[in-house]
C-alpha cells in the first residue's frame, strides 16, 4: 500500500510541476512541459527523437529541432536534479522517462483509489473513506492543466477526470456506510451540476437525503433525473437508479405504517454498488485512424436522437487479425466513459485460433 504522506517527484493531476528537491515549481516554458507530458503520459517508453518532434511542432518543426530538443532536457533535469541523466535517460534514437513507483502523482492517485476500492469492498468504510479522500486530495484541478493541447494531452486528462469522479463516487458511498449522509447532500448537488448525466451521482444523492430523513427530497430528486436523462438521452433512467426510488417509497411508506403503530421505522436502502469498470488500460499514444475514432464516436453518441429513445447503437468493427480493431474499440471506448455513467463492461472472445463460445460469455 503506498504511504499518502510520499511528496513524489513530478505533478500532473493539476497544472504541471516538479519537486526541486526544497519546494513544488511549475515548469515554466511551454515547450518543456510539452515535451516532459509526452515522456510522463508513457513512462518507460522510449520516445523518438522524430516522434517528439512531431509532438511538439507537428507539421512545422524548426531547422535544428533535435538541438532545441536536448536543450529542454538538459532544463528539465536541472529543474528536477536529475544531474546524472538518470530520470530522464537519453537513448538512442531519442529519450525516455524512468520513474519509481509514487513519483508520479497520478501513480499515487491511482494506488490510492484503487486501496480505497478494496477497503470498501471489504466493508472497511472508514479506512476507505481515507484512502479515496487521500487520493482526491492530490488533485490541483484539471489534470495537465497547462500543458498545449494535443489529441493525446486531451484524450489522458479525459481519462483521468472520469477516474476522478469515480474516486469521488466510491468515497461518497463509504462516507454514506459511515453514516455521514447530510455532509455530502450539498457536495452531491455541485457535482451534478458539472455531470448531470451520471446516474450514479443521482442515486448518491437519492440515497444521502432518504438517509438524513428527507425521503420526500428523494423522490424529487428522482424526478428531477428522470426528466434530464429523458431531454439528453431520449431513455428512462436505469434499472438501478429505478430500483433505489422504488425502495425509498416503500420504505417510506413502511415508515408512516410502523409510526402508528408504534413499532421501529423501516430501514433505508443501502448506498448503491459501484458502477463497474471493466474497459483494458487504453494505448497512452494512440496515434492515427482519426477519421474511425470520430465514426465509432458518433455512432455509439447517437442513443435516442433518431426519434428511438431506449434504442441502444451497436457497432460492429470488422478486419483481419493483428490490425488493431481491439486497440481502437477500447479507445473510443475509454473516450466515451463518461457518456455511461452505469458502468463499462468487457468481453474477450479469444480471437480467431480459439474463439470463445458467446454464449457461454454472456450467460
Amino acid at each position: 500500500m503506498i504511504d499518502p504522506s510520499d511528496r513524489g517527484l513530478l505533478r500532473i493531476l493539476g497544472p504541471l510541476e516538479a519537486w526541486t528537491g526544497q519546494e513544488w515549481t511549475p515548469v515554466k516554458a511551454a515547450k518543456w512541459r510539452a515535451l516532459l507530458a509526452s515522456l510522463l503520459l508513457a513512462p518507460g517508453r522510449l520516445a523518438s527523437t522524430d516522434q517528439i518532434i512531431d509532438d511538439l511542432w507537428g507539421d512545422r518543426p524548426p531547422a535544428r529541432a533535435s538541438n532545441q530538443i536536448s536543450v529542454y532536457v538538459h532544463h528539465l533535469r536541472r529543474l528536477i536534479g536529475d544531474t546524472n541523466g538518470k530520470i530522464l535517460v537519453t537513448r538512442s534514437p531519442g529519450y525516455q522517462i524512468v520513474l519509481g513507483p509514487g513519483d508520479l502523482d497520478a501513480d499515487r492517485f491511482g494506488r490510492l483509489a484503487a486501496d480505497g476500492q478494496a477497503a470498501l469492498a471489504a466493508g472497511d468504510h472508514e479506512a476507505a473513506a481515507g484512502l479515496l479522500s487521500a487520493a482526491l486530495g492530490l488533485w490541483r484541478g484539471r489534470a495537465l492543466a497547462d500543458v498545449p493541447p494535443t489529441p493525446l494531452v486531451s484524450a489522458e486528462a479525459d481519462r483521468l477526470e472520469w477516474s476522478r469522479i469515480q474516486a469521488l463516487e466510491l468515497r461518497i458511498e463509504a462516507d454514506l456506510h459511515c453514516g455521514r449522509h447530510a455532509e455530502v447532500v450539498t457536495e452531491l448537488r455541485r457535482l451534478l451540476a458539472d455531470h448531470p448525466l451520471r446516474e450514479r451521482l443521482w442515486a448518491l444523492r437519492m440515497q444521502a437525503l432518504a438517509g438524513a430523513g428527507r425521503q420526500a427530497e428523494a423522490l424529487e430528486v428522482y424526478a428531477d433525473a428522470s426528466e434530464v436523462i429523458a431531454a439528453e438521452l431520449g431513455v428512462d433512467p436505469g434499472p438501478e437508479l429505478q430500483q433505489l426510488h422504488q425502495d425509498i417509497l416503500n420504505a417510506d411508506a413502511a415508515s408512516a405504517v410502523a409510526g402508528r403503530m408504534g413499532d421501529a421505522p423501516a430501514e433505508l436502502p443501502g448506498p448503491p454498488p459501484p458502477a463497474p469498470a471493466q474497459l483494458p488500460a487504453d494505448i497512452p499514444d494512440f496515434t492515427g485512424r482519426a477519421g474511425q475514432v470520430d465514426e465509432l464516436c458518433g455512432l455509439l453518441s447517437a442513443a435516442g436522437e433518431q426519434g428511438s429513445p431506449g434504442a441502444v447503437p451497436v457497432v460492429l468493427v470488422m478486419g483481419s487479425g493483428g490490425l488493431g480493431k481491439t486497440t481502437l474499440a477500447v479507445h473510443a471506448a475509454h473516450l466515451l466513459a463518461q457518456r455511461f455513467g452505469d458502468g463499462q463492461l468487457y468481453a474477450s472472445l479469444l480471437g480467431a485460433t480459439e474463439p470463445a463460445d458467446p454464449g457461454e460469455i454472456l450467460a
